[in-house]
């Protein structure tokens, strides 16, 4: 879509671009999401800082932006706090999907950063698989990827050795 479509806008909060990850905004400088969103103030900050500092985490970012999906980043309580960060919920089609992430927040700002990212791997191993649209394809899913009780179909409680790893990756990142 041409620009010159949007003349005569006084405010372009976000445009969204279908097969790019070119993001624009009013000020050239600053990335916009529009597949990676947050729920507040206090995510959005987040994840721009997470894209910021570590080329890792904007990968992935620029990866989900290619997407059909929307992957939504919120505070919430996983196992009853048990959990410090799952993914609550998918749903859609195969044309557009949504991916919702859940993260507790009672931790460092680099290590909150590092959980993202962990959470957001979960989201691309989703999202590569065109044809999961519904919770019981992604426990399918895990059930096949993940490791532990999980794997052997003992636990709802999944886990990847990759998302461990980009974990630990972006937490390396952001230290340096």
């Amino acid at each position: 879509m041409a620009l010159s479509a949007w003349r005569g806008a006084t405010v372009m909060a976000v445009l969204i671009s279908v097969g790019s990850s070119d993001v624009l905004s009013a000020n050239r400088d600053e990335r916009v999401f529009t597949r990676v969103r947050a729920a507040d103030d206090a995510f959005r900050d987040l994840i721009r800082e997470g894209d910021a500092r570590s080329a890792t985490f904007r990968a992935m970012v620029d990866e989900i932006q290619q997407s059909n999906a929307v992957v939504m980043v919120q505070f919430g309580l996983c196992a009853k706090g048990q959990v410090r960060s799952c993914v609550s919920h998918v749903g859609g089609t195969a044309h557009t999907r949504t991916i919702r992430i859940l993260i507790n927040t009672r931790t460092t700002t680099d290590r909150l950063i590092a959980t993202i990212a962990h959470e957001l791997h979960h989201a691309l191993e989703i999202i590569r698989e065109p044809e999961i649209t519904t919770g019981e394809q992604v426990m399918a899913l895990y059930r096949r990827i993940g490791t532990g009780r999980c794997a052997e179909g003992r636990s709802d409680r999944c886990e990847t050795e990759a998302a461990l790893a980009v974990e630990r990756l972006v937490l390396d990142e952001l230290e340096r």
